[in-house]
């Protein structure tokens, strides 16, 4: 039977209007979605306008490969599928999201350059991407549980103690700033509200811009001097929090 919420409701027309960069709405876009996940969309997932910006700022090439860090429902891999020939990645722990993010790109006909993997993001490798883009995928870990609408699709990081969720934070942030030493010189990074840390010399702030409710920062990998050892506090590659 038919959802009468997703009624009239053409995933193709969305699709050629965001292509040919026709103004669509966040809540227009939501309906991909299941409803429970469309209520999460103003606090967790990219505004439509940010993720066409991110977009643009990567510039993405045909033969290209693009990683979204915390990629949720996959809106911003979606969009650049759509925007772009490259093909896209979303990293995202819960599997929910990620079946509504699959969903999403066969609807919009663009599965076969997007792809999702249920990963924590520190034993991901970086190497083989031209771009990424981070959306303070960590922040949930600092956030009440009563804060967020996630843990009703996955267990939250706020169930557990404040110091496991601090420590935890810690981790996945000193991940990324070693991850960064991994990407290819010329290889793109873009954020959105930050992603909690500070990108180490390797990388180089080409272009800041205020959009929506923060700045986009467009950062580029250059060539610079050696890695700095490893805090030897902080072990990237330790156990997570089940089920964070």
């Amino acid at each position: 039977m038919t959802d009468p919420r997703r009624a009239h409701f053409d995933p193709r027309q969305l699709a050629a209007e965001l292509r040919d960069g026709s103004e669509v709405a966040d809540h227009a876009f939501d309906r991909l979605y299941p409803v429970p996940l469309r209520t999460m969309s103003r606090v967790h997932w990219t505004p439509l306008a940010v993720a066409r910006r991110v977009v643009e700022l990567l510039a993405p090439v045909a033969g290209e490969r693009m990683l979204d860090v915390g990629a949720g429902v996959g809106k911003v891999c979606l969009v650049g599928a759509l925007r772009s020939p490259a093909a896209w990645s979303g990293l995202e722990l819960r599997p929910a999201l990620i079946r509504a993010a699959e969903q999403a790109a066969r609807a919009l006909g663009v599965a076969d350059r997007t792809s999702f993997f249920q990963t924590d993001m520190a034993t991901f490798d970086w190497g083989g991407y031209d771009g990424v883009y981070l959306y303070n995928p960590f922040g949930e870990y600092l956030m009440p549980a009563a804060a967020t609408s996630l843990r009703e699709v996955g267990p939250l990081a706020g169930e557990y103690s404040h110091a496991a969720r601090v420590a935890q934070h810690r981790r996945l942030v000193t991940a990324t700033e070693e991850k960064a030493w991994s990407l290819r010189p010329g290889a793109r990074v873009v954020t959105f509200h930050g992603f909690g840390g500070a990108w180490p010399p390797c990388l180089e702030l080409v272009q800041r811009e205020k959009i929506s409710t923060d700045v986009l920062e467009v950062w580029v990998r250059v060539d610079a001097a050696p890695r700095p050892p490893r805090d030897p506090g902080v072990d990237p590659l330790a156990e997570p929090l089940r089920g964070a």
